[in-house]
């Protein structure tokens, strides 16, 4: 019924919505965060060679192979994103999103047991997912705008999209001596997940003879989950070389839930040919609706290869596809109001099979300082065929941003007696031609020529430390940590 009432006259606005829906940042990727200072720079192609902190995330067998065992590292991140839509209100008007913020980020600490040699233990709370993608939007104008109403109209119309997405990890991670430069490890992790997505306009105009036409939606679900997953290592090393293969579940919740609003109230509309439409009126707030948000399994694999002060870092994983499921949908048990068809709305969830890679370099310049570059890929795992939430359809996909991103990092590593710092950036980014469906004040677009540019850039800036053991650098006399 919704569909019927988006005559041609109210398309060119609900059309805005194309450029900021089709971007939610990073929630259809699985490369876009990383952990541990040095494999940050490293963008996370270190899943055979990783030598820092971040072994707990990428593979907890080489915890046993760090070059300097900490007993504690963190990291302090700053994120800049920009997202652009160029003409993506028509020729000339760009749709725009700057922000600045702290990034997520981590807290690793290792110790050791002393009745259980060659074992080395870990704890790490690992923020994996944080962003927030949100646009307001306002359009206002006089002109023959409604086609129901007569004559020329004043209108004005507001719209509001936003994407919300947390995951918080929080757990413990074991390695152990298997054998002559064999390890083996695990890490057990405890999550905590939430999502959010809204979409919200309210058109109005009222016509020369103060006629009125209306048109409010909203479409609000979101979820929440928790349970643990869990990743799996085992790693090699002999003289210059290393390697290693992981292996990540997928999530086992312990308890999940979601909400859902939906709201329609249309009146003094039009249909495609002019004909006026029936009023509508259509709202229901559901809660503890049940929820299945699945999650693929991984594997990666990677190798490191030092040659005098270089040191290569190769790695690659790879994400099976998720078939098909439905995410939550709407409840017929739960009362709402409605002057016609029963409120239905189902969320799918769908995502493809997806292989990252990267490359990562270690220049060792001295023995406290070393240079780090790195370039990885990001691909999305959406399917091609994904309804997003602002066609308005009474089924839409939950993963549906198709946009594959560059990853480029780069900085230092400064070894002190009493702590190491790493200071750096990483960039990702990517520019992709979408197609411009609506523009005002012209009518739908049909032209596919017709397009306009979706740009992404997301630069974060690393300050991380950790300090390493302190019996390392008091020759035995401490014991903190463990060791």
């Amino acid at each position: 019924m919704t569909r019927s009432l988006l005559g041609p006259a109210l398309a060119p606005l609900l059309g805005l919505l194309l450029g900021p829906t089709a971007v939610s940042a990073q929630f259809a990727h699985y490369w876009g965060d990383h952990f541990g200072n040095e494999s940050l720079l490293l963008n996370g192609a270190v899943i055979g060679s990783v030598t820092d902190a971040g072994a707990v995330f990428y593979n907890p067998a080489r915890l046993l192979h760090q070059e300097a065992p900490s007993f504690v590292a963190s990291a302090r991140l700053y994120e800049w994103t920009e997202i652009r839509v160029k003409d993506g209100l028509g020729d000339g008007r760009n749709l725009e999103q700057v922000r600045f913020g702290g990034a997520p980020g981590f807290i690793v600490g290792t110790f050791t047991l002393p009745f259980l040699d060659g074992h080395q233990f870990a704890y790490g709370v690992l923020t994996r997912h944080r962003a927030n993608v949100r646009f307001n939007l306002r359009e206002e104008r006089r002109d023959r705008f409604i086609p129901s109403l007569p004559g020329t109209d004043t209108f004005v119309g507001f719209a509001n999209v936003e994407n919300r997405y947390d995951d918080d990890w929080v757990g413990l991670s074991w390695a152990w001596e298997a054998g002559r430069n064999v390890s083996l490890g695990a890490s057990l992790f405890y999550y905590d997940r939430s999502f959010g997505r809204t979409l919200s306009v309210d058109l109005r105009a009222i016509g020369e003879d103060l006629d009125a036409a209306g048109l409010e939606l909203e479409r609000i679900y979101s979820t929440r989950d928790r349970g643990v997953v869990a990743k799996l290592g085992l790693a090699w090393r002999g003289g210059a070389w290393s390697a290693g293969v992981s292996a990540t579940t997928p999530y086992a919740p312990l308890s999940s839930s979601a909400s859902l609003r939906y709201e329609t109230f249309g009146f003094g509309l039009a249909d495609a040919d002019g004909a006026p439409v029936d009023n509508v009126l259509e709202s229901s707030v559901q809660s503890d609706l049940p929820m299945t948000w699945r999650t693929p399994w991984s594997f990666g694999a990677g190798v490191g290869f030092a040659a005098g002060n270089w040191h290569f870092h190769l790695a690659a994983e790879y994400y099976l596809q998720v078939p098909e499921h439905v995410l939550l949908e709407s409840s017929d048990a739960v009362f709402g109001q409605s002057t016609g068809d029963p409120i239905e709305f189902t969320v799918l969830e769908k995502r493809k099979r997806v292989l990252n890679g990267g490359l990562g370099l270690r220049y060792r310049a001295t023995s406290g300082l070393s240079a780090f570059a790195s370039v990885v890929s990001n691909r999305s795992s959406a399917p091609d065929d994904a309804t997003g939430l602002f066609a308005l359809e009474s089924v839409t996909s939950h993963t549906n941003q198709q946009m594959s991103f560059v990853l480029v990092g780069g900085g230092l590593s400064i070894r002190t007696r009493w702590a190491d710092l790493t200071v750096g950036a990483t960039w990702q980014g990517s520019r992709e031609p979408v197609r411009r469906l609506f523009a005002l004040p012209e009518v739908p677009v049909e032209d596919p020529q017709e397009l306009a540019t979706l740009k992404l850039d997301e630069w974060r800036l690393l300050l991380g430390f950790s300090v390493p053991f302190v019996d390392e650098r008091l020759g035995g006399l401490g014991n903190l940590g463990g060791e």
